[in-house]
């Protein structure tokens, strides 16, 4: 007969089984793991008193070593700073134009540019200045500017930002203007697109553009937009900022039933102003930033 082999266990027992009882045994964990165990709680109590660990009241332990990564961080930054003022320095100094003849410091301006213009610009232009329609916020990266595509231009509009307001012209809104006056108007801006209209609606549309409704003062003669177009055979001020009628983009939509809103129940936007200091409402960005901006701005394949 084989001799029974003694198997250690724990003492304890499932059940009331007297031959094949249902035990637990005792199996030790290998002593490696054991060590290795141990030296991981003797390392977590000399980290906290190397690095810091336990929050305080109104502060935290330091650590002996004095290194946090808040403190890391900063001197990163405090490097970062001085590797880049040669670039900001330059960029400061040289003007718009010249920048832009610069390839390294232009790649410069369009990387910062960019990272700004995502913190600050790209909630209401979208990541990109793909704009936002829903919202009115106009494209960046296509040609229809309202103000001024130039790099100059864009810089200026970034640093004093732009208050647009079309007036209601429907009475139930506030304007002067009966519902059938207003569809007059509907069918003469359909028809700067070249689209099917009503001639004689158009007729009466036209009349009341140029005439009682104004529309011509923001507009222009020829609905080309106040950065393109003239008034009464003179150029217009490009600060009006009233978009083109005449071509297929739109700020907030061409349909008809846009179109018809928009006309009747008015529309009103704000660029903010970036420059600290520019009275009225502005979110203060430094120079060099509103500058930076303007550069990455031109970039996108909209600039003039």
């Amino acid at each position: 007969m084989s001799e029974e082999r003694k198997v250690d266990t724990t003492g304890h027992q499932w059940d009331e089984d007297e031959g094949y009882p249902l035990q637990e045994y005792n199996n030790p964990l290998p002593r490696w793991w054991l060590y290795s165990f141990y030296a991981t709680i003797v390392w977590a109590v000399v980290y906290w008193f190397l690095y810091p660990a336990w929050p305080l009241v109104t502060d935290f332990t330091h650590g002996m070593l004095g290194w946090s990564m808040h403190g890391q961080l900063q001197e990163e930054l405090a490097q970062a700073q001085i590797q880049q003022k040669p670039f900001n320095d330059n960029l400061e100094k040289m003007s718009l134009a010249d920048i832009t003849h610069d390839p390294q410091l232009l790649q410069y301006a369009i990387s910062g540019g960019k990272a700004i213009f995502g913190d600050h610009c790209a909630p209401c232009h979208g990541s990109g200045g793909t704009g936002s329609r829903a919202g009115g916020f106009p494209v960046l990266v296509d040609d229809d500017w309202l103000i001024s595509g130039t790099i100059e231009g864009i810089h200026e509009t970034i640093k004093g930002g732009h208050t647009a307001m079309m007036p209601a012209h429907l009475v139930e809104f506030g304007g002067a203007f009966k519902g059938e006056q207003v569809e007059d108007l509907v069918q003469f801006v359909l028809s700067l697109t070249n689209r099917e209209t009503n001639k004689d609606a158009v007729a009466r549309g036209a009349q009341l553009y140029r005439g009682e409704a104004g529309c011509n003062g923001c507009h222009g003669d020829h609905g080309q937009g106040s950065a393109r177009d003239t008034l009464a055979g003179q150029p217009m001020e490009k600060t009006i900022g009233a978009p083109n009628l005449t071509d297929a983009i739109w700020l907030y939509g061409g349909d008809e039933a846009t179109i018809r809103r928009s006309i009747a129940k008015g529309r009103n936007g704000q660029m903010p102003a970036w420059s600290a200091g520019t009275e009225g409402m502005n979110r203060k960005l430094e120079a060099l930033a509103i500058k930076q901006v303007a550069v990455y701005v031109h970039s996108l394949g909209g600039g003039q």
